[in-house]
Parts: C-alpha cells; sequence; structure tokens
C-alpha cells in the first residue's frame, strides 16, 4: 500500500512539474510582451489622450464650421453665389444649392469621422488600460509560478536522488486487482 501510494505521490509530483513548466512557458512570452517601461507606456497613453482631446474638440469645431458657414470668410461667398445674378451664371439656383448641401454633406462627414476615431481612440485607451493591469497580473502569476517551481526543483534535487530508480510504466498486467488475489485462490482451493 505504502509502495503505491509513493508512486501516486511521484506521478503526481511529476505531472505538477510538467503543468508548472508548460504554464512558465505559456506566460513568459505574454509577460514579456506586456512588459514596457513607464515613460514609454506614459507617452503613449499621454499621445492617446491628446488625439482623443483633439478628436473631440475637432468635432465641435466642425459642427460650429457648419453653423457659421455664412459667416467665415472665404465661405460667405458661397451664400453671395444664390443672388440671381451670380446664379444665372452657374447654371441656376438648384447648381448652386447643390454645391451648399455638398459642403454641409463634407462638413456632416467630417463630424461622424471626427466622432468614430475619437470612440476608437477611447476603446483604445481604456483597452491599455487592461492590458497594463493583465500585465501585472501575469507579472505576479509568473513569479508565484517561478517560486513554485523553484520548491519543486528544491524537492527534487533532495529526494529524488536518494529514491531507488524505480520505473514507474506500468503494464496493465502489472497493476493488482483489488478484488482478486493471487493467494485467495489458493486457499480456497
Amino acid at each position: 500500500m505504502a509502495g503505491r501510494l509513493q508512486d501516486d505521490l511521484i506521478i503526481e509530483f511529476r505531472e505538477e512539474k510538467k503543468m508548472i513548466n508548460a504554464q512558465m512557458d505559456l506566460f513568459n512570452p505574454m509577460a514579456l510582451s506586456l512588459r514596457k517601461p513607464v515613460a514609454q507606456r506614459l507617452a503613449n497613453k499621454g499621445l492617446i489622450v491628446f488625439m482623443e482631446i483633439f478628436c473631440w474638440l475637432a468635432l465641435l469645431g466642425s459642427i460650429a464650421f457648419g453653423i457659421f458657414l455664412d459667416k467665415l470668410y472665404p465661405f460667405y461667398i458661397l451664400f453671395q453665389l444664390k443672388k440671381p445674378e451670380f446664379s444665372q451664371q452657374l447654371g441656376g439656383i438648384q447648381h448652386v444649392q447643390y454645391l451648399l448641401w455638398t459642403i454641409y454633406g463634407l462638413i456632416g462627414l467630417a463630424c461622424i469621422l471626427f466622432f468614430f476615431l475619437a470612440s476608437a481612440l477611447a476603446r483604445i485607451r481604456k483597452k491599455n488600460d487592461v492590458l497594463s493591469i493583465t500585465g501585472k497580473h501575469i507579472k505576479t502569476l509568473l513569479g508565484q509560478h517561478l517560486t513554485r517551481k523553484a520548491a519543486i526543483d528544491a524537492i527534487e534535487q533532495r529526494h529524488f536522488m536518494e529514491l531507488p530508480g524505480t520505473s514507474l510504466h506500468y503494464d496493465i498486467n502489472d497493476i493488482p486487482n483489488p478484488g482478486f488475489d493471487e493467494g485467495s485462490i489458493e486457499r480456497r482451493i
């Protein structure tokens, strides 16, 4: 009984060693890729925040540009083209109106693009925060795994050199059947 317990514990020990090594192989590249210097992470975050604020301000500026288009210097001329003497030369008032609607459409398109760009930058900033927290947790997990690996290596060096070189590979015929014991048949016969 003690021999099987010892064999089971040795098998479990080796399986845990394999699992720890596999997890460290998995975590180590992630920890290295997520690790950035604080200055670089701060610069990246600062640039993203600056660009996000710039996009929100550009969105507000585009809206204000559309509202005050008839009062701004080069663009008030477009509204002067509505007068009959200019609209006749351009082929009618509907062509001038099409030109104005096209300019308003371009302003609206710029507003939509600035909105989506600002939203995308906000999502990137939030994901970078999550990745930063994840990087800290992966570093903690990797440290715990390294501690566990060191403990496993210490146990292995201390005890497995003392054990005889037993093979833990079993054949199906080598495993005893607890319901059928060889000695019990001889007693019955």
